[in-house]
C-alpha cells in the first residue's frame, strides 16, 4: 500500500470490520471490551497508542483492496 492509494467507502467499512475482527480475535476480546480496542486506535505523539493495531489496520485494508473486481 502507498500513502496515495485510495479505497471506497464500502472498502473502508469492510476494512474496519476486518480490522476489528482481527484485533478482537488476537486479543481475545468480547463486545464489552470494544472501548479497549478503540483506545488503542488513538494517536499519541504522532504514533498509534498500539502499533500492532496500526499494522492490523494496514493488513485489513490490503485484504479488502485485494478483493476488488474489475
Amino acid at each position: 500500500m502507498n500513502p496515495t492509494d485510495t479505497i471506497t467507502l464500502i472498502e473502508g467499512y469492510d476494512a474496519m470490520r476486518v480490522f476489528l475482527e482481527t484485533v478482537s480475535l488476537r486479543l481475545g476480546k468480547t463486545d464489552e471490551e470494544v472501548d479497549f480496542i478503540v483506545g488503542g486506535l488513538k494517536w499519541a505523539d504522532g504514533a498509534p497508542v498500539d502499533p500492532a493495531m496500526w499494522q492490523d489496520w494496514l493488513a485489513a485494508v490490503q485484504i479488502t483492496c485485494s478483493c476488488r473486481t474489475g
